[in-house]
């Protein structure tokens, strides 16, 4: 602005009236410019709140996701917790039935080996006893006494003389 003076010739109004249209202009433009990067800055400021809010949006979508997961890994953990119990047990179980297998293995071997025993034992007898009848029935005149040894049994010359 010019001095506190004001001037008196029209030529210097003149000056001053152009000189103070030149700083209108001017603020007329700074002001436009100003509200031109004032909406600018809106526009940007939409735009980054928008993308906040699908950010938030995105947080709380994988949040649910991370949340659902987690639970069916705790589900698929306790399932597969359960299955290596029910594992241990089959195994378990499978070991005390091969013992017990092997248990009753090693006792039919005994029972077959004291079975084969006996009937040796019983075949034994029988033919003893069956000496001791024939040995009975020679001394007590019941039947001749045999010089060789024949091929029949006691029990078929019972037969035998029974028939006779």
């Amino acid at each position: 602005m010019p001095s506190s003076s004001t001037p008196n010739s029209p030529a210097a109004i003149k000056k001053l009236e152009k000189q103070l249209n030149k700083e209108a202009k001017r603020e007329s433009t700074e002001i436009k410019e100003a509200l031109k990067a004032v909406q600018t800055m809106e526009k940007l400021k939409a735009k980054a709140q928008k993308a906040s809010n699908k950010a938030e949006e995105t947080i709380e979508k994988v949040t649910k996701l991370e949340t659902a997961t987690l639970k069916a890994l705790n589900k698929a953990t306790h399932q597969h917790d359960a299955a290596l119990t029910d594992l241990r047990a089959a195994e378990r179980d499978a070991e005390l039935k091969r013992q017990e297998d092997k248990r009753i293995s090693t006792d039919l071997d005994a029972k077959k080996a004291l079975l084969a025993e006996s009937l040796h034992a019983q075949a034994a007898n029988t033919e003893k006893r069956a000496t001791q009848i024939r040995e009975l029935r020679e001394e007590a005149g019941l039947i001749p006494k045999e010089t060789t040894t024949g091929t029949a049994t006691p029990d078929s010359r019972l037969s035998d003389d029974s028939s006779a």
